[in-house]
This record gives structure tokens, sequence and C-alpha cells, in this order.
């Protein structure tokens, strides 16, 4: 349920795009995978019983090389003269030296070059005699080594411990017939008087290495498979690797066993030699063709996912984006900007929806439009009334002022007084218009400080300073009043020292910036809140307007980006920021923006 409700809760392209993918893609992928598997299962049977009928041909070549091998061991046993060679005692001879050569002579020059013609394959023969320290051999490039001999090898001592048949030897190194010792195959067997069953000698018939290699030399060619053959005593005889001839087959599963599981592996025994044929295969070479068909159909299944993904894409967004863009405008009319409008290029739900969006606009709209005129003058009947009112209190408490200074300074200051006041409430009931020139307005403010200062006994000094260029520029009526006037009545509170008041007006890019700073007894966060929703000021002000007003006010003729900033330190002071257009003065109070003037 909770899962349903994830869904139902994503926005409409995402429903779509998600239905899509599972009707389309989803089958795609399964699909293919299933046919790729079982492709791959039916293409490695394929293989595995291809290299199975190759290690097959391998057993029964080698069968019949070795067979032929025992087959060249039988010949001498029908020889009567050399059994009686072989059984002549020459202790009894007269001339011994000269019977040994002559008898040396017939089976070298009869016996063993017949024999060597009956099987080209045969590199060397040997009789190791009984009667005799005589060595019969015959071979071909051979240099005979005097110092050697075979009685204490392990393969000679089994040739002689299986007399009633013959001997296969795997791989070794002849020694006696060659200077350097070769790697040979060899066949051995005991000769035995069929008479007495006397034991006569030993037969050895040597077949070099290479002529196992040029049997298999096909094997060769294929370089992604490693056939090798493995003797009973454990030895590599011949592998289509030359390194791994004379191994050991641990030694070569070891090379293996790290990445066994990568290899298929063939293996079939020889009844006729005890050998054992391995075929070896590196599995990713073995399907490097399927893997190559794999790659292209994986993707070929990318391309039409990604197609799949595109299309969805696509249709969803041709349904979706009329939404989504309407919906952006909402949140625009939402934020205030009523000068939006959608595009009605369909005849569908959404287009009808788009239509209705507009009237609806341009209605809101112009109720917004009538909504300003009405407060406009609202506000401007409320600024006319609140100019009108001067306040009593503030009349009461400046008369009285002069009344003092008449007394006691003898009316030296009265006439300044007088006309300080006449400048302020000849400036508060002269217009009605909101507008006035940033000129008049600090003369107003000029004025109405030095009259703060007789009634606050100079507690505090004043500077203003006003940038020439922003003179004739016009601003709200009473917009810095109520700034100066909160900064004398509450931040001058106490007598402890000399307070400061500063005015500076300038020019800021194509706006003017208003600074009013002091170093009163600034304002704590919780007071700066309510003084900026204060919309009237109390009763010893000299008008009704508050802070909150004029920031209110601001906004309304200006718009959202000007305004009032306050920043207060408690016990430090506070510095206001007001914001304004540079704007023209004109005496209709028409005003016009500079364009970057100076």
């Amino acid at each position: 349920m909770l899962k349903w409700s994830r869904f139902r809760d994503r926005n409409i392209r995402q429903k779509l795009f998600l239905t899509y993918t599972l009707l389309m893609i989803v089958p795609l992928v399964v699909i293919s995978i299933y046919f790729y598997i079982y492709a791959m299962s039916v293409f490695e049977s394929r293989i595995v019983k291809s290299f199975q009928e190759t290690n097959q041909q391998m057993v029964s070549t080698a069968d019949s090389f070795v067979s032929s091998m025992f087959k060249s061991s039988e010949q001498p046993f029908y020889d009567e003269r050399l059994m009686q060679i072989l059984s002549k005692d020459y202790s009894a001879e007269t001339y011994e030296t000269f019977e040994k050569s002559m008898d040396f002579r017939y089976i070298s020059d009869n016996v063993f070059k017949e024999l060597m013609s009956f099987n080209p394959d045969i590199d060397s023969i040997l009789i190791y005699p009984v009667n005799s320290s005589l060595i019969y051999r015959r071979g071909y490039d051979t240099t005979f080594n005097y110092r050697y001999s075979p009685v204490h090898e392990p393969w000679y001592r089994t040739i002689v411990n299986n007399a009633e048949r013959p001997i296969l030897v795997g791989m070794h190194e002849e020694k006696q017939m060659y200077a350097k010792p070769r790697p040979v195959l060899s066949v051995g067997r005991v000769l035995v008087d069929v008479g007495t069953y006397q034991k006569l000698g030993v037969l050895l018939v040597n077949f070099r290495m290479d002529k196992l290699e040029k049997l298999f030399s096909g094997l060769g060619d294929k370089q992604d498979v490693n056939q090798f053959i493995v003797d009973d005593k454990g030895m590599v005889v011949f592998s289509s690797d030359p390194a791994m001839n004379g191994m050991e087959y641990s030694q070569v599963m070891a090379k293996m066993k790290p990445d066994k599981e990568n290899y298929y592996v063939v293996h079939d025994n020889s009844n006729v030699s005890g050998w054992q044929f391995y075929s070896i295969v590196l599995r990713d070479k073995l399907l490097a063709e399927i893997n190559q068909i794999r790659n292209f159909s994986t993707l070929l299944l990318l391309l039409l996912i990604m197609l799949g993904f595109v299309t969805a894409y696509l249709v969803s967004g041709s349904i979706t984006n009329p939404i989504r863009r309407l919906n952006r405008l909402m949140r625009k009319v939402e934020k205030g900007d009523f000068d939006v409008t959608a595009q009605q290029d369909s005849l569908d739900e959404v287009g009808h929806l788009s239509r209705t969006f507009n009237r609806m606009t341009v209605e809101i709209k112009d109720l917004i439009k009538q909504t300003k005129i009405e407060e406009k003058k609202k506000r401007s009947a409320e600024l006319n009334a609140l100019q009108n009112q001067i306040n009593p209190h503030f009349i009461y408490n400046t008369l009285s002022v002069i009344k003092w200074m008449a007394q006691a300074q003898r009316a030296d200051n009265i006439t300044e007084t007088v006309d300080d006041m006449i400048k302020v409430l000849s400036f508060s009931t002269r217009n009605t218009q909101e507008y006035v020139s940033i000129e008049e307005e600090v003369a107003f403010i000029h004025s109405y400080l030095e009259l703060l200062q007789l009634r606050y006994f100079n507690v505090f000094d004043f500077e203003i300073d006003v940038a020439p260029n922003v003179l004739e520029c016009r601003t709200l009526k009473f917009m810095v009043q109520p700034f100066v006037e909160n900064a004398v009545f509450h931040g001058f509170a106490e007598d402890s020292r000399q307070y400061n008041l500063s005015i500076r007006v300038q020019r800021k890019g194509s706006d003017i910036q208003f600074t009013i700073s002091d170093n009163g007894m600034g304002i704590s966060e919780e007071q700066l809140s309510r003084l900026l929703q204060q919309e009237m000021s109390d009763g010893q002000t000299m008008n009704s307007i508050g802070v909150g007003n004029v920031s209110r006010r601001l906004k309304l003729h200006f718009g959202e980006k000007y305004g009032v900033t306050i920043n207060s330190i408690k016990g430090e002071g506070t510095t206001v920021l007001i914001l304004i257009p540079a704007m023209e003065y004109h005496q209709n109070h028409a005003g016009t923006r500079k364009e970057g003037s100076a």
C-alpha cells in the first residue's frame, strides 16, 4: 500500500514514463536475457563435445604410436643368434676379445639396423647384457658415455622388475648415448631365454621427443587450446605449449588454480599406454566469438532501451510539458506577476485550461490595478489628514520654549526660534502633494532639528550632508521626519553624554540613499520589530506618521526593491538606510527617472 502511495504521489510525467518502461523495456530485457542464456548453453555444449572428439582422436593416435613402439621391442625375441650371443660365456672362449667384437658387429649391423629400418622413429637402441660389461648400442648422432650406468635409475629398475611385459618409459634423459643428456621416450623389456627363463639382458629402444611432437604437430595451430599428455609418473611428455614439456602435472594445475573456474578441462585415459590426455581451454578465449555476438546484442539492446527511454520521454513530455508550463505560470501569478500568458496552441483539455487561465489572470490584474488606485487614494487622504493634524502638544511645548527663552535670555533667540517654527508650519500646510524635492525635505528637517535642539536644551548636535546632484530629485513628503524624531525622542533619552545625529543623502547608481545615523541608546530586536509595524506615532510627536507607514508608502510608490533598512546595536546607536529611485522633481509633481545623470 505504501509503494502504491509513493507511485500515486509522483508527477504525471514520471507515472507515464514508468508505465511505458514496464510495458515495453522490461519484456524486451527479459526476452533478450533468456535467448542469450539459451544460446550460450547450446554453444558451450557443442564446443565441449568438439574438444572431447579431438581428445579421443589424440588418444587413438598416441595408442597407435605406443603400440608401434611395443611391437618394435618384440622383434629381437625372434633372433636365435642374438639369444645365443646373450647366453654366451666369454670367459670360456679362447679368443674372448675377438668373439665380443664379432658379436657386437652382428648385433649392431644386423639386429639393430634391421630394427631401425623397420621403425624409422627409433632414435637409438641399447642392450645391457647380463653376461658381459659390454653394452650393445646403435643410434643416430651419438657419443657413447662410458662412465654412465642406468642400473640405479628408477625406470631401469621398473623394467627389470617387470620381466613379463614391455615397459613404456615416459620422458626421461638419455645419458648413455649422448654426451649431453637428451629427453627421449623409451620402451624397455627384459630379454629372457625361452628355454631356461633366464634373464639375458635389458633391451631399451629410445624414441626422440620430436617424434611425438611431429605426431601432434597440427595441435599447435589451435592457439586458444592447450592440449598435453601426462605419463604414468605425472610428467608432461607432450604439450601444444612447448614450455610445458617436462613439467609435472601438479605444476600445470597449480597455474590454473587461481582462476580454475574460468577453464574448460576435457580429460581421457589411454588403456594402452596408461597416459592421460588433457585439453584445456580458457573460457574467455573459447567464447570470444560468442562474446562478440553478446556484446553486439547488448549494444543493440542498449540502443533499443535508449530509444525506448527517449520515446517514453518525448511521449510523456508532449503530454506533461503544457501542464508544467501552465504550472510555472501559476507560480508566477502566485508571486504577483500577472503579466503572463499561457500558450493556446491546442484544442484539447490543456488548451481549454490555458484559455481559462488567461481570462482569469486578466481579470485578477484588472482587480489589483483597481485596488491599487483605491489604496493610493486612501493613502493620499490619510496623509492629508495627518498633515493637517499637527499635534497640539508639539505646538504647546514649542511655544513654552519660546516663552522660556524670552524670559531667560531677554528675547535674543526668539526670532530664530519663531522663524524655524514658521518654516515647519509652512512646509506642513502649504500643499497636499505626496512628493517634494529633496532640497525642500532637507530644509524642513534642518528647521525641525533646530526646534528639537531648543526643546531638549542642546543635548545633541546634528549634521546634514546632501550631495548637490540630488537636490532637484523628488522624494516622499515627511519621509525622513519620523526617523529623526524617533532618534531624538527614544535614542537620546539619557543626559549622561552628548549625542550626535547625522543625515547624509547621496547617489547610489541610479538610486538615492538616505543615511540617518545616531550614537544613541540603540533599539532591541523586539522594539525594532514593533517600530517597523507602527503605522502612527505616539501623541508627543509633530504629526502622526509612523516608521511603518513610511516603509509601506515607499514600497507602494516605488516597488519592492525600495524601502527602509534599520541596523541598531543596543547601547551604541542606530543607522537607518532609506533607498528611493533617482527621479527629477517638477512643479506639477510628475517625476521622471534620470538615466545615469549625476
